[in-house]
């Protein structure tokens, strides 16, 4: 079975679980959720960073830490299935 590529935006959020420490990653969510739009598109944006939020702090607390492709590969079933929830 072929993989198909990771969504875009799961490749940066996975980009920032590795490469971002969890204060790193707190201020980077606070700037889109202050930039974002106006009413139930702020309200995403807030549900998205705390939630992306919570499982950084999972990670740090799990003894083996997946590798960036499995990020991508979660990250992108979770976008996924967000997209056919709005449906």
């Amino acid at each position: 079975m072929t993989q198909s590529p990771p969504h875009p935006l799961a490749a940066q959020m996975a980009q920032l679980l590795v490469n971002s420490d969890l204060d790193e990653l707190r201020e980077i969510v606070r700037r889109w959720v202050k930039e974002a739009p106006a009413g139930p598109m702020r309200r995403q944006y807030e549900e998205f960073a705390g939630r992306l939020v919570e499982l950084k702090q999972a990670l740090s607390e799990a003894p083996v830490q997946p590798t960036r492709e499995e990020l991508e590969l979660a990250l992108t079933m979770m976008l996924r299935l967000a997209a056919e929830k709005r449906t």
